[in-house]
This record gives structure tokens, sequence and C-alpha cells, in this order.
């Protein structure tokens, strides 16, 4: 059982680190958000799903040991986690304190990554907004108004920057 608690807190210590390098990476992507630079944007998203790829491959090795544990301890695999294991190794401090001191650490990075990525998102629709809006003024500008424009016969008159005025009317 040892082991296996060894093996879940390397792992989760592991997860961690992949956890701290993501959350820098977010906030490396902020500036280059700021800046509309697209070619660093796409070369930080890529360095992103890099870590999320190997936090993905962390994860799943982190369930399987805690399925193991679950399975020397007789509980359901599905459902232990990692505080209902602190919980059941209250009897063993040098065990239960390292995975106090990871899970809490964890906790505190996800929150982070939380906040950053919100940040991120709210940019990235800030920036999606402007460009939409950009968009609609050029094309706007393109458009000639149609009130109040008619030629002599009455016709409404679409053409902007015609020679013809009120004031070129013969008498």
């Amino acid at each position: 059982m040892a082991s296996l608690i060894e093996n879940l807190i390397t792992t989760l210590e592991e997860e961690s680190s992949l956890y701290a390098d993501l959350t820098k990476e977010s906030m490396a992507k902020t500036p280059v958000i700021v800046a509309n630079d697209l070619a660093r944007l796409q070369e930080a998203n890529t360095k992103e799903q890099n870590i999320v790829d190997r936090i993905t491959a962390v994860s799943h090795r982190r369930d399987q040991v805690l399925s193991e544990i679950a399975a020397v301890l007789g509980k359901d695999a599905k459902t232990i986690t990692v505080s209902e294991v602190i919980m059941l190794m209250e009897k063993q401090p040098e065990f239960q304190h390292p995975l106090i001191i990871v899970r809490d650490k964890m906790l505190k990075q996800v929150e982070e990554l939380k906040q950053v990525s919100a940040h991120n998102r709210d940019l990235l629709q800030q920036s999606l907004e402007m460009t939409e809006y950009s968009i609609n003024l050029i094309q706007s500008m393109n458009q000639a108004p149609e009130t109040a424009n008619y030629n002599k016969n009455s016709y409404s008159g679409a053409a902007l920057g015609g020679n013809y005025s009120s004031f070129d009317a013969k008498q």
C-alpha cells in the first residue's frame, strides 16, 4: 500500500508541475492576444495543447493509481478521490501530509489557471467584437444612403459622388 501512495504522490507532483507550466504558457499568451499577433497566438496554442496532452496522460496514470488503491482498500474505483485517500491515511501522517500539500497546491493552480483562461477568453471576445465592428464599418462606408437621393425624374439615384447637387438646377 505504501508504494501505491508514494506513486500517487509522485504522479500528483508531476501533474502539478504540468499545471504550473500550462498556467505560465497561458499568462504568456495574454500579451500576444493584446498585440493581435496571430502567428505567435498559433504557436502559444500549440504549446498549450502539448502541455494539455501531457496532463491528460498523467491524469490517466493518476486515475489508474487511485483505482489500484481503491482495490486494496475495498472501495469503489470510480468514486474514490484524493481527498478520500487523505482521510483514510489519518493514521499515517508520513503519507497524509504530502498528499494534503500537493492536493492544496493543485487546487490553487487550477483556480489560477481558470482566472487566466477567463481573462484570455474575454480578451479574445473583445478582439472578435472589434473585428466585427471594423468589418461592419467598412461595409457601411461602401454603401450609399438611400434617403432623399432622387434625380430629376424622381427615381432613386443610389450613386454617391455625382456631379449634381441642388445648387446645380437650371432656372
